[in-house]
């Protein structure tokens, strides 16, 4: 199996992703180590760190499968601890963090404010009626 921890980030996502269309029951963690350039056993450790973020299965034989995005995930956690300097409990909060502001932006549509609306339109007809007289 190649190690492909040499190669740059973008590659390693190309990799990645041929090698995920090849496996459709995810990624072993040999894999996933060597795409990456996070070892087995620090892998290991955040999978069971973040557990809610970084999915797994086990196949028959208690074979250790990631899911296709794992890699990207790993990648995400990989740049918080070595390059921002975070600890496990610091991106922990910040994936929660994400989570949320995902979750918000999948809410439901905000519920229409008629005056709301009347004075985004106003506030909108102000500003075209001066830029005219600005164009005069």
């Amino acid at each position: 199996m190649e190690d492909y921890a040499a190669l740059p980030r973008e590659a390693r996502m190309a990799v990645m992703n041929r090698i995920e269309n090849d496996h459709q029951n995810g990624f072993s963690i040999g894999q996933l180590a060597n795409a990456t350039g996070v070892p087995k056993s620090t892998m290991r450790h955040w999978e069971r760190e973040f557990r809610d973020f970084l999915e797994t299965a086990r196949l028959p034989g208690k074979e250790r499968r990631f899911a296709p995005d794992a890699a990207e995930k790993v990648e995400r956690i990989k740049t918080m601890v070595e390059d921002q300097g975070l600890t496990l409990r610091g991106v922990r909060l910040e994936l929660e963090r994400m989570q949320q502001r995902s979750e918000m932006a999948d809410g439901p549509p905000p519920v229409n404010n008629p005056i709301e609306d009347k004075a985004r339109r106003l506030a909108d007809m102000v500003c075209e009626r001066l830029a005219r007289r600005l164009m005069e």
